[in-house]
């Protein structure tokens, strides 16, 4: 006997997903063992995943309204980017030229004040229209989750109108919000830090209702452990989610105080001491990392501005991460400084060459630990059933091939919610994505 269902993905070369039984984020040696389905298939129903399985035994168990031949190419989970700064004025495309020529750059700190200036002189409409180009690029390489954080207005005013701007993005990536106003002090509080927190601390009950999450910066370019301490205790009072920026250009607790407070997620990590790393390995907050931010950054070369961070061996620290035990996650952390690109497909194709991960890790990292630091493991990251049937077909035949070569978008189809959202680097208008579904590829 067969069950009717909305539709039926058949004949993929490999159907690839982090195992269907993992009930959170995939760590240790789980990492090694991504299920990959010779001539797979999907079954769909009402949005979401039914089965997975032989080509063959999902035909004879299931009657399908749409029929989707994959003919003989890779069919996977779609991305989960769970941590960008997609709503910003401006380019900082100058200040990279001059890290790249040797010439002195302002810091990590003061390049974020740049783009503040940039972000506030900003109109709604160019602010909107930058972030739904950006979301249909993210969308054409494979991603559909994208959190997106503020960060970039740091007054009250400014820090809200981002988030509403946010919240009101129409687009078929689904777009958490954060809240970061506390990033960096801005440039009218250098001299009043105190000053400053207590304006984050006010706005907090502003955004309660809106945000998904709360962030904080605990890292010596930013605000220190108890300066951290003082906003995630206020933001956790008023029932907010937390995610941390830590421990990217030093070691000053960050890590351990996101464990602390139970974290959604810590961010960044590149100076995390031995003990933090295994205070997170014993937790389930989430570690995320940032290959494209160390590749942008030049983190593998010679420090090329005065004042700046050595070379830094990432094949030592990425095994050091990696073997700690912890939950690790990729994202592209993009934003206009120190990560400019939107491609879950480099990330994962830089933290093979930077870091020494291998396929089956780095596809965990995008897909079901991405989710975990969203909070969102249950519902999305793997083609598991219950899960919202987003996925990818590509243009090539092996997992393997995403991740060796490098340079193009190799994502032909993304689905979300069973619905042809883009097709060949383009995203559909809202009016064809239902019709898609019907289209044999």
């Amino acid at each position: 006997m067969t069950h009717r269902i909305n539709t039926l993905v058949v004949h993929a070369s490999e159907l690839v997903t982090p195992s269907p039984a993992l009930d959170g984020a995939a760590r240790g040696a789980r990492l090694d063992r991504l299920e990959v389905i010779p001539d797979g298939a999907l079954a769909i129903d009402d949005g979401r995943v039914v089965a997975i399985g032989n080509t063959a035994d999902l035909l004879a168990r299931y009657d399908a309204e749409h029929v989707v031949d994959a003919n003989g190419r890779l069919v996977s989970p779609a991305f989960v980017d769970p941590h960008t700064h997609l709503l910003y004025g401006g380019s900082r495309h100058d200040e990279w030229q001059g890290k790249v020529l040797e010439r002195a750059v302002p810091g990590i700190d003061a390049g974020i004040r740049t783009t503040i200036a940039a972000t506030r002189a900003a109109s709604d409409a160019e602010l909107t229209e930058r972030a739904l180009a950006d979301l249909d690029e993210a969308l054409a390489h494979g991603t559909v989750v994208l959190e997106a954080k503020t960060g970039y207005g740091l007054d009250p005013d400014s820090e809200t109108r981002l988030l509403r701007l946010t919240k009101a993005l129409d687009h078929p990536v689904h777009v958490p919000a954060t809240y970061l106003g506390a990033h960096t002090v801005p440039a009218e509080y250098l001299d009043d830090r105190d000053g400053y927190i207590r304006t984050v601390l006010d706005t907090l009950p502003r955004i309660a209702a809106t945000a998904d999450f709360c962030d904080v910066a605990c890292d010596p370019v930013s605000f220190t452990a108890k300066e951290s301490r003082r906003i995630a205790e206020a933001a956790r009072a008023l029932g907010l989610r937390l995610k941390f920026h830590a421990d990217q250009t030093g070691d000053i607790g960050g890590t351990e105080l996101a464990v602390e407070f139970g974290a959604v997620s810590v961010d960044h990590l590149d100076e995390a001491s031995d003990a933090a790393l295994r205070t997170l390995a014993a937790s389930d907050t989430v570690g995320v990392v940032f290959p494209g931010a160390n590749y942008h950054l030049l983190d593998m070369t010679a420090s090329l501005a005065p004042g700046g961070r050595p070379a830094k061996d990432l094949a030592a620290w990425a095994s050091r991460v990696l073997g700690s035990g912890a939950a690790i996650a990729l994202s592209t952390d993009y934003n206009p400084g120190t990560a400019p690109s939107l491609s879950m497909q480099a990330v994962m194709q830089l933290a093979a060459r930077l870091y020494r991960w291998s396929y089956s890790q780095v596809w965990h990292m995008a897909t079901l630990n991405a989710a975990a630091a969203l909070g969102l493991e249950s519902t999305r990251g793997s083609l598991a059933p219950g899960k919202a049937a987003d996925f990818v077909v590509w243009s090539v035949r092996s997992h393997g091939e995403v991740v060796h070569r490098f340079g193009t978008n190799m994502a032909d189809r993304v689905y979300t919610g069973g619905r042809l959202v883009a097709e060949r680097g383009r995203r559909l208008s809202p009016g064809t994505t239902k019709r898609a579904c019907s289209t044999a590829i």
